[in-house]
């Protein structure tokens, strides 16, 4: 049986932010504390470095203690701009709140609302949701949080794929009325959609960036999030459309494209 760990990056600042944010993918990440050439942060199971590559020049250690916390004492809603709010279940719908809400339990899924590229993704889609057309894809779907806000916009078919089966079973079970398959883009084979959004690191959009666009029919937006500042350039120039929006949260930047007017 799985057990809480508490794990301690140790190396270039760069390096260890990469790795963690590996880390709220492929794990349930509880808490972190990040100090300038560490970081230390607890998982709801066993780590394992192998699924998130941790590199020479960085030192990972299992430190002996952990956190007496379930990691729901602190929960709150999570407001996304003003008018789209991301809880899990056990937190009531905020008082007075009369715009968009979310509903995601925390799982072993990356993608429950505090994560800056998640709510930098939030942003760009609310900024152009009225333009999203019948169909959108989501690719690397994670928990299927920007699915279930597709659902919540009434795009009538939504798609969503992702390379990490536990990522796909939970988007399944949040988003039951989705065609979620494992896998990249092609899983769909050859389908295309008025609007794609993917939220993944930098370097994993830049490979998957042929699939995404292939996947994109340029009716509605393109919206690419996850990248870091740094990333950015190499991101926006594999795009042949200039970003008619961008929006920047915790260091995390979504970049929101349409081909038309």
């Amino acid at each position: 049986m799985n057990r809480p760990s508490c794990v301690r990056l140790a190396g270039p600042n760069e390096t260890i932010r990469e790795i963690l944010d590996r880390c709220h993918l492929r794990f349930e990440v509880l808490g972190v504390v990040e100090e300038d050439g560490e970081i230390r942060f607890s998982i709801a199971e066993d780590w394992d470095p192998t699924l998130v590559g941790v590199p020479d020049d960085v030192r990972a250690e299992v430190l002996p203690d952990v956190p007496d916390v379930t990691g729901l004492e602190g929960d709150v809603a999570v407001f996304v701009g003003d008018s789209i709010c991301v809880r899990p279940p056990w937190v009531p719908e905020p008082d007075g709140f009369d715009g968009l809400t979310i509903v995601v339990p925390r799982g072993g899924a990356f993608g429950s609302g505090e994560h800056g590229s998640t709510q930098a993704a939030l942003l760009a889609l609310e900024h152009d949701w009225r333009a999203f057309g019948r169909s959108l894809l989501d690719v690397g779907t994670g928990s299927g949080i920007l699915a279930a806000y597709a659902v919540a916009r009434g795009v009538e078919r939504i798609a969503a794929c992702d390379v990490d089966e536990p990522s796909v079973r939970a988007a399944q079970e949040l988003v039951p009325t989705a065609e979620i398959r494992h896998g990249e883009p092609n899983v769909f084979g050859g389908d295309r959609f008025d609007t794609v959004v993917a939220n993944l690191a930098g370097r994993e959009l830049v490979a998957a960036m042929p699939g995404i666009l292939g996947a994109w029919n340029r009716v509605g937006p393109l919206v690419l999030s996850g990248m870091r500042l740094a990333e950015e350039p190499d991101v926006r120039a594999l795009v042949d459309v200039d970003p008619r929006a961008r929006f920047e949260v915790d260091g995390f930047v979504a970049l929101a494209f349409r081909a038309s007017p």
